[in-house]
């Protein structure tokens, strides 16, 4: 099965399920081994998929500062430039978002939100994870204050 979707990851987060959506994504879809077996580490909270402003986030744009090497960063941009291509035929996954203290992190997606960038896309699906219920609620509240905005 094909994980890495919003619709599929809308379907799990209807039946209560984000978490198992985001375990099997990353597991099989994502290849981010490491980030699935990492949140199994102790309690987190999960809000989405939900669209959002990306550009709030305060992401760096480009390339990770992490990545140093002329052939790692090309290799970013490759992989950015073939999922422009790809855009419109699809139906990508949702960013995965660490929320915490006023700051954002993408810990899955990173490629991602550098094509909706270069892209101009603003709104995209994304699905939060916190380690505190505080921070829980403050996404939720966020959220909910959002959609009152644009009605």
């Amino acid at each position: 099965m094909i994980y890495g979707s919003t619709k599929c990851a809308i379907q799990y987060a209807q039946r209560g399920a984000i978490d198992e959506w985001v375990q099997l994504f990353l597991r099989n879809d994502g290849k981010n081994i490491a980030l699935a077996d990492g949140l199994l580490l102790k309690q987190r909270y999960y809000i989405g998929p939900v669209v959002m402003d990306i550009s709030e986030f305060g992401i760096e744009e480009g390339a990770p500062s992490y990545l140093t090497k002329e052939s790692d960063i090309a290799w970013f941009f490759h992989v950015v430039d073939k999922m422009k291509k790809a855009y419109g035929n699809w139906d990508f996954p949702p960013l995965i978002v660490f929320y915490s203290a006023g700051k954002y992190k993408i810990a899955d997606g990173r490629h991602r939100n550098e094509a909706f960038r270069q892209m101009k896309i603003k709104h995209v699906p994304v699905i939060f994870w916190t380690d505190s219920e505080e921070d829980y609620r403050y996404i939720i509240e966020h959220i909910s204050s959002m959609e009152t905005n644009s009605e």
